[in-house]
């Protein structure tokens, strides 16, 4: 082993992973520790130029105790200094993967892991803020079992997967092939203005919602996107998965991932990271909506379920890709609209939305579910009617095939146009039908 004074902790190159090309910064842990100091952000920040300049994807291996702490706060620095060398890779377009090795801590996992646009971790490695021994010597107690482990990081949706040491390769192969693709073109806009609408009307269709055999949106996320990288949150109230839908590269999230599941602050986290992502990478946003709204629980609440809903509904509405909802269950209340404020909004047959659900707005207007339904025009004729969405998609086995001939349409129109048609739709009260975006 060496000393590492004339060495730095890191190596870059350019590499292949089954023929697919990217950028490669990995960590040297024989070099003291793998720490990260002065030379390290020098170096990283230049791989990082390279790899924006290029439109190489960029590949981060960590392996690190952290900040260079012999070198003081010239080492410390090095963190905002990767933080900036990597928001010009995002800036570029250009996707960033890291994997958490053993052990990766402290300022590493801080600028350069946990904010990775796609991560894992290496089965049973250290993975967290602060090293274990650090801990024991802050707090004079160790750290509890199984705390600061890449299943930890998991569980709490930290990192989107958990890899053996072997299968690292073939999971980076993996994400690339999903990533790296031929620029999307635009395509024939949907052609299905007319499809018929069905005539249930208020409560009667939520009954039939509630009753009919349909898939949960993690199903839909699976036949939509058959090669596909999850992507992982604190829990599984929400799924989302990188993956192309038709032609056209996506990220796509099901709010929620269960049938009419309800949605809690860290699956609105989640789909705010994948509408931030969509908009970095320029693939398109497709959000699948059937949920009875946030979780009402005192511990979301505590957790922040309303900023959370915030954020989420800021970050749809900000995506500069093309966005397309698809409501085919339950829309419920605000919770569910942070997930449909969309260039098109579609309904399928088996879906609805409601201000409130029924049996909650009943309460609210001491009447009864049925009659709060048919108040609140919670129907796809009556959604389409009144202007809240655009149409009415097809059922799973169509849906695939309409969803890219809509994303194709979108691409038809500037960034500067949709954003614009966007901000005017949801910026104004709803008053009939809209006009379509494309021709």
């Amino acid at each position: 082993m060496t000393d590492g004074r004339d060495e730095k902790s890191i190596e870059t190159r350019r590499r292949r992973y089954d023929g697919l090309e990217a950028l490669e910064v990995s960590w040297n842990f024989d070099v003291r520790g793998g720490t990260y100091g002065v030379s390290e952000a020098a170096a990283f920040a230049a791989v990082c130029d390279e790899a924006g300049a290029s439109a190489t994807p960029l590949v981060t291996r960590l392996r690190s105790r952290g900040t260079r702490l012999q070198e003081g706060m010239r080492a410390l620095v090095g963190i905002p200094r990767a933080a900036l060398a990597l928001r010009a890779v995002a800036d570029a377009g250009v996707p960033h993967i890291a994997v958490a090795e053993h052990p990766t801590t402290g300022g590493v996992w801080v600028a350069l892991g946990a904010v990775a646009d796609v991560r894992a971790a290496v089965a049973g490695a250290t993975v967290g803020f602060s090293g274990p021994r650090v801990v024991e010597a802050m707090l004079g107690r160790p750290l509890p079992p199984g705390a600061n482990t890449a299943e930890s990081a998991a569980a709490a949706g930290l990192v989107d997967a958990v890899v053996a040491p072997g299968d690292v390769d073939a999971w980076l192969a993996s994400v690339l092939r999903t990533l790296v693709r031929g620029g999307d073109t635009p395509g024939a806009p949907d052609p299905a203005d007319d499809r018929p609408v069905p005539e249930r009307r208020g409560w009667a269709q939520v009954e039939h919602s509630r009753r009919v055999s349909r898939p949960s949106g993690a199903e839909l996320i699976a036949a939509l996107a058959p090669d596909r990288v999850p992507l992982r949150g604190g829990d599984d109230s929400v799924a989302a998965a990188l993956g192309d839908v038709g032609a056209h590269p996506a990220v796509v999230v099901a709010a929620a991932a269960t049938r009419a599941g309800r949605v809690t602050p860290a699956g609105y986290a989640l789909l705010t990271r994948c509408a931030q992502l969509a908009g970095r990478l320029d693939r398109a946003l497709v959000t699948l909506v059937d949920t009875a709204g946030a979780d009402p629980l005192p511990a979301s609440e505590d957790s922040g379920v309303a900023a959370a809903i915030a954020a989420a509904m800021t970050a749809v509405l900000d995506c500069p890709a093309p966005t397309v909802a698809v409501v085919h269950g339950e829309g419920g209340s605000g919770g569910a609209l942070a997930a449909a404020v969309c260039d098109v909004v579609a309904v399928t047959a088996d879906g609805w939305f409601a201000a409130l659900g029924p049996e909650g707005a009943a309460a609210a207007l001491r009447t009864t579910p049925p009659d709060a339904a048919d108040l609140m025009r919670v129907a796809p004729v009556e959604l389409v009617e009144d202007g809240f969405a655009d149409a009415v998609a097809p059922g799973p086995e169509q849906l695939p095939a309409w969803l890219a001939s809509a994303i194709g349409g979108l691409r038809h129109a500037a960034r500067a146009t949709r954003r614009e048609h966007r901000r005017d739709r949801w910026s104004q009260p709803l008053s009939g039908p809209r006009p379509r975006l494309f021709a």
